[in-house]
C-alpha cells in the first residue's frame, strides 16, 4: 500500500537516528530544509509542505514525521507518499518528501452506446475535467452507468473501463466500452396458489409491472426489477384491502427468454381465508364517546376487513371525516389513535383502537413569512387560523386552499409550520413565496364573421389604489381593448374591483365599456355596471352571491329579428349564485365550480326599450389522478355549460351580443362559447348567406385531462380533451342528442406579464353547418385564454 511505503521510509529514518545516537540521551536533529519531489503541473511545493505540518527549524521527531504522512494522505491527492533523509550536516537534517500524484480526468470516451447518449452517460458518472480519478472512482463510474441502463430496462448491459494516459501531466482519459445487451419486455405474469382471486385481479395491483396487448401502444411492458420489487409490496397491500390478513408471496421467479427478449414472471402466493370484522372498540377516549368515533371509522360488524379504509378513516382521509380529525380540529394536536388487531379464529378479527388524547393546544400567534409585496391583511383575510383559537388542522388546510386561489404565491411553496411553544400553545407560520400576478393580456384569433380578432390589455391583479406603484392590496384594475379586422369590431373597457370592503368579504366594483361592431350589422353599445358581491357562511363559505345593475345605450343602423334600428336603452339587472372550491385558478388540482346566473332587462316594465330574460348554468369539477413529489400533476376536469334566453313580450328586443354563439377558440368578439375542432362561430343558426345569427339555447359538455410539466416559476401543462355542444334557435328545436362532437390535444404556458399562451388541435367528428362537410382537424391558437 502507498501509505505503508511512506511509513517504512519514516521507520528507516528513525532507526538510523537511533543507531547514530545510541550512546546519547534522546535528542532529535533539527530540520534544516524540506523539498518535495514528484509534483505535477499545477501543484505547488510550498503548499504541500504546509499541508504536511513540518516546519524548518523544528525537531525531526518520529511522531511528527508519521503525522505528516497522514496529513498528506488525508488530502487524497497523492497515491504514494514517502518522507526520507536527503543528507545531514552540522546545520541539521535535510528532508525530501517524495510523492506520486493521483490520476486526474481529462475526458470521458464512450464506445458501443446506442440507447443512452454520451451526455446521459456523462451525467450519470458526474465527473468533470480535472476531477480525481482513482481506481474506486473508476469502479463508481461503471456502477452508475450500469444503473442508468437498468432504469431503461436493459438489465444485462456490460460496462468495461480503462484509464488511458493523456499527453499532459498526470491526466487520463476514462474509456468506457459498453455492450448494451437486450431490453426485456414482460410477456406474461402467472400466479399459483390463488383460489379466491384470479390472475388478472392480482396483476391489477401492480403499478409498473404489466403486460400489454399489441394494440396498446400507449402502455409500457418494459421490465424494471426495482419497480417489480415495489409492485410486490403493492400486492401485499392489495391483499390487506380485501381481508386477506394471512396472504403472502411464497416464491417468485423471473424467467428470461433470450430469443424473444421477454420475460415470464411466476409468483406463488398463499391467500389464506378472508377475515371479517367481529367487533370494534375504542379505549382511552374521554373527550368523545365511542359511538361517535366508530361512526367516523365507518366500518360495520361483519364487514370484510379493509386495512386501507380503516387507516384512512382512522388517521386522515381526503374528506377530513376521519376519527383523528375530531381531535386535531379541536386542539388535540398530539392525539394518537393506534389500532390493534386481535384474531378470533381463521376468519374474524376484533379491532381495538387505543386512544392517547394528550393536551389541548391553543394557537398563540399566526405569522406570515415571505410576502414581500402582498400586505399582511390581504393574506390574513384568507386564513382560518386565528390567535386564541384551539388548534384546527382543517382550518389550516382550508387556509392553504384560500391562499392558492389568490394566485399571488407559488403553490408548491405554500407550507404551514406548526411550532410548539409549550405544553398547551403553538405558533402557526405560513411560509409563502411571491410571484408575479400582474399581466399584460393579449389574444389573437380568426373568426369567420370578424376576420382577424384579438385583444390587448393590462390587468393588475394585486393592485392598491392608495399606493399604485407598490400594489399588494388585492384589488383588481383592468383595461381591455378588443379589435376586429378593418374596424369591424372595437371594444374599450375599464374596470375596478375591491374584493374586501371595509375588511369584510363584500365585493364592490364598476365596469365601463364602449363596443362597436360593423359586419352585416352596424351597432354600438355604450354603458356601465355597478357590481356588489358577498361571500356567504351558509351552506359553507365557498358560496357567494353577486348582483349587478347596469345601464347601456345601443345605437344600431340595422334592423333584425331580435332588435330594432335606431337608439335603444336597457336597464340590466343580474344575479349570480356560485360555489367555487378550486385550490388554484390557473391549474386547479381539486375542487369544483358551480354557477347559476340570471339576467333580465326592465323593458317589459317600461324602463328602457329592451326586454329579455337570460339563464345560465355552469358546473365544473377537477379530480387529481397522479402526484409527483407530493404535488398533483395529472388531473381530470369534467364540466358542463348551458344557457337560455328569451323575451318577456312577443314584440321583444334582444341585442345580438346576448344570444349564444359557438365554435373555435372562443375569441370571436361576442360572448362566444368555445368548441374546439370546429371553425370559429360556425355552430348554431346561420342565415342564408352563412352568417351566424345566434341562438336562444346553448349546451356544452367537456372532459379534459391535464398534465403539469411545471408549476413554478410558471405553469406549463399539456392537455387532451373531448367535448360536445350545440346552439339552437329556440327551446323547441333543442336536441340533446344533436351535439357536435370533438376531441384533441393542446398545451398551455403562463408567461407573466403576457398571460396564458397555448394551442389546441381538435378534430370535429360532425359536419360543419355552413360547409356541410365534416369539420376534421382544426388548429386553434390560444393567446390570453
Amino acid at each position: 500500500m502507498p501509505f505503508g511505503k511512506g511509513l517504512w521510509g519514516v521507520i528507516f529514518f528513525v532507526v538510523a537516528l537511533s543507531v547514530s545516537q545510541a550512546q546519547q540521551a534522546p535528542k532529535y536533529p533539527i530540520i534544516a530544509g524540506i523539498t518535495v519531489e514528484g509534483l505535477t503541473q499545477g501543484e505547488d511545493m510550498q503548499t504541500v509542505i504546509a499541508y504536511s505540518g513540518l516546519r524548518v527549524g523544528s525537531d525531526a521527531r518520529p511522531d511528527d514525521l508519521m503525522m505528516a504522512v497522514k496529513n498528506l494522505w488525508g488530502r487524497k491527492t497523492f497515491s504514494d507518499i514517502r518522507i526520507e533523509k536527503e543528507r545531514e550536516t552540522a546545520l541539521g537534517v535535510f528532508l525530501v518528501i517524495r510523492v506520486q500524484s493521483v490520476a486526474r480526468l481529462r475526458k470521458i470516451v464512450v464506445l458501443g452506446n446506442d440507447n443512452l447518449s454520451v451526455k446521459e452517460i456523462e451525467k450519470a458518472i458526474d465527473k468533470r475535467y480535472g476531477d480525481i480519478l482513482s481506481g474506486y472512482d473508476e469502479y463508481l463510474a461503471r456502477l452508475h452507468v450500469k444503473r442508468a441502463y437498468e432504469k431503461e430496462g436493459m438489465l444485462f448491459a456490460n460496462i468495461k473501463s480503462e484509464m488511458l494516459p493523456a499527453d499532459s501531466g498526470n491526466y487520463f482519459d476514462l474509456a468506457l466500452t459498453i455492450v448494451e445487451g437486450a431490453e426485456y419486455s414482460i410477456a406474461r405474469i402467472e400466479f399459483e396458489g390463488n383460489t379466491i382471486f384470479s390472475d388478472d385481479d392480482l396483476a391489477s395491483s401492480f403499478e409498473d409491472t404489466k403486460t400489454k396487448k399489441w394494440f396498446q401502444i400507449w402502455k409500457s411492458s418494459k421490465l424494471d426489477l426495482k419497480k417489480y420489487k415495489t409492485d410486490k409490496d403493492l400486492l401485499r397491500e392489495w391483499f390487506l384491502e380485501r381481508g386477506l390478513l394471512d396472504a403472502e408471496i411464497v416464491f417468485d421467479t423471473v424467467v428470461f427468454n433470450d430469443e424473444e427478449q421477454n420475460v415470464s414472471i411466476r409468483i406463488e402466493v398463499h391467500e389464506g381465508k378472508q377475515v371479517y370484522i367481529r367487533t370494534v372498540r375504542f379505549t382511552g377516549n374521554t373527550v368523545y364517546p365511542e359511538d361517535v368515533l366508530i361512526r367516523r371509522l365507518d366500518v360495520s360488524v361483519g364487514e370484510l376487513y379493509d386495512q386501507k379504509k380503516i387507516t384512512q378513516n382512522l388517521m386522515v382521509n381526503a374528506e377530513q371525516t376521519d376519527a383523528s380529525s375530531l381531535y386535531s380540529d379541536n386542539g388535540y394536536l398530539q392525539a394518537r389513535l393506534e389500532p390493534e388487531l386481535i384474531r378470533v379464529g381463521d376468519d374474524s378479527v376484533d379491532i381495538v383502537v387505543k386512544v392517547t388524547e394528550g393536551e389541548r393546544y391553543t394557537v398563540r400567534k399566526v405569522e406570515i413569512v415571505g410576502n414581500n409585496k402582498t400586505r399582511d391583511r390581504v393574506v390574513r383575510r384568507e386564513l382560518y387560523t386565528r390567535p386564541g383559537d384551539y388548534f384546527n388542522r382543517s382550518a389550516i388546510i382550508r387556509s392553504l386552499r384560500g391562499l392558492g386561489v389568490l394566485n399571488y404565491f407559488n403553490p408548491e411553496s405554500l407550507k404551514p409550520e406548526v411550532v410548539p411553544v409549550d405544553k398547551t400553545h403553538v405558533d402557526v407560520v405560513y411560509k409563502v413565496e411571491e410571484r408575479s400576478t400582474d399581466t399584460f393580456n393579449a389574444s389573437v384569433g380568426f373568426a369567420g364573421a370578424f376576420g382577424l380578432t384579438g385583444s390587448v390589455g393590462v390587468t393588475l391583479n394585486n393592485f392598491d389604489i392608495s399606493s399604485p406603484l407598490r400594489g399588494g392590496a388585492g384589488q383588481i384594475m383592468s383595461f381591455q381593448w378588443e379589435f376586429g379586422q378593418a374596424s369591424r369590431l372595437q371594444t374599450f373597457q375599464i374596470s375596478f374591483t375591491e374584493p374586501w370592503l371595509f375588511g369584510q368579504p363584500t365585493t364592490v366594483g364598476f365596469n365601463l365599456y364602449d363596443t362597436r361592431q360593423n359586419f352585416n350589422i352596424n351597432i354600438r353599445r355604450t354603458g356601465g355596471q355597478l357590481n356588489v358581491g358577498r361571500r356567504f357562511r351558509f351552506p359553507d363559505d365557498f358560496f357567494r352571491g353577486d348582483w349587478t345593475v347596469g345601464f347601456e345605450r345601443i345605437e344600431s343602423s340595422t334592423a333584425s329579428l331580435f332588435y330594432r334600428a335606431g337608439v335603444n336603452t336597457a336597464l340590466n339587472l343580474s344575479q349570480t349564485f356560485s360555489r367555487t372550491s378550486y385550490d388554484n385558478t390557473i391549474f386547479p388540482t381539486s375542487g369544483s365550480r358551480f354557477v347559476f346566473s340570471t339576467k333580465a332587462t326592465a323593458g317589459a316594465l317600461g324602463i328602457g326599450t329592451i326586454d329579455y330574460g337570460k339563464l345560465g348554468l355552469t358546473f365544473d369539477m377537477v379530480n387529481p389522478l397522479l402526484s409527483v413529489d407530493g404535488h398533483p400533476r395529472l388531473v381530470m376536469l369534467v364540466g358542463s355549460e348551458m344557457g337560455y334566453i328569451n323575451g318577456f313580450k312577443t314584440d321583444t328586443t334582444i341585442p345580438p351580443q346576448e344570444l349564444f354563439y359557438m365554435g373555435g377558440n372562443g375569441l370571436g368578439g361576442f360572448s362566444l362559447t368555445p368548441l374546439r375542432g370546429y371553425r370559429d362561430n360556425s355552430i348554431g343558426p346561420h342565415s342564408a348567406n352563412g352568417t351566424a345569427v345566434g341562438g336562444r339555447m346553448m349546451a356544452r359538455f367537456l372532459a379534459e385531462v391535464r398534465f403539469a410539466l411545471s408549476l413554478n416559476p410558471f405553469p406549463i401543462y399539456l392537455l387532451s380533451f373531448a367535448e360536445a355542444g350545440n346552439v339552437w334557435s329556440n327551446i323547441k328545436t333543442a336536441d340533446p342528442f344533436g351535439l357536435k362532437r370533438a376531441a384533441g390535444f393542446g398545451m398551455r404556458i403562463l408567461l407573466n406579464p403576457i398571460g396564458l399562451i397555448g394551442f389546441d388541435v381538435g378534430y370535429g367528428f360532425d359536419t360543419d353547418p355552413v360547409t356541410n362537410q365534416k369539420s376534421g382537424w382544426q388548429f386553434h391558437f390560444q393567446f390570453g385564454r
